[in-house]
Order: structure tokens, then C-alpha cells, then sequence
């Protein structure tokens, strides 16, 4: 059997994504980079420090983890 892991994106919070449509508009980017990172990645573990940064700059909350549901 395979199963089909869920990217962080379809986790991301659904404020979080109506936040990244907004921030798109300043930081096109930014939130193009932080959006392919989260669509590639299943675990925030696996997550690049440089993509937590990114995190941090347009959510403002130092921990990861508080962005995503079911984790």
C-alpha cells in the first residue's frame, strides 16, 4: 500500500493561508519560497531553519508548530 503524505501546507491553519494570500501581495517572494517548502515538506522537523525564519518573519510566533492543525 501507498499512502499519499499531507503536505504542511494542507495542514497550514486557515488563517495562516488567508494571511499568506495578503502577505503575498508585499512579499511575493518571500511567501513563494515559504509556500514551496510547505507543499514539499510533511514534518515541521523537516523544515529548513532558513523556512522557520520565514515563518517567524510573516506570522511573527517563534514556534513552528502553533501554524499547522492535526500535528
Amino acid at each position: 500500500m501507498n499512502y499519499k503524505m499531507i503536505s504542511l501546507y494542507d495542514r497550514l491553519k486557515p488563517h495562516y493561508k488567508d494571511a499568506l494570500k495578503v502577505k503575498n501581495i508585499s512579499e511575493p517572494e518571500l511567501v513563494s519560497m515559504t509556500v514551496e517548502a510547505l507543499e514539499t515538506e510533511s514534518y515541521v522537523a523537516d523544515l529548513k531553519y532558513s523556512s522557520v525564519l520565514n515563518l517567524q518573519f510573516l506570522f511573527g510566533n517563534i514556534n513552528p508548530f502553533v501554524y499547522f492543525k492535526d500535528i
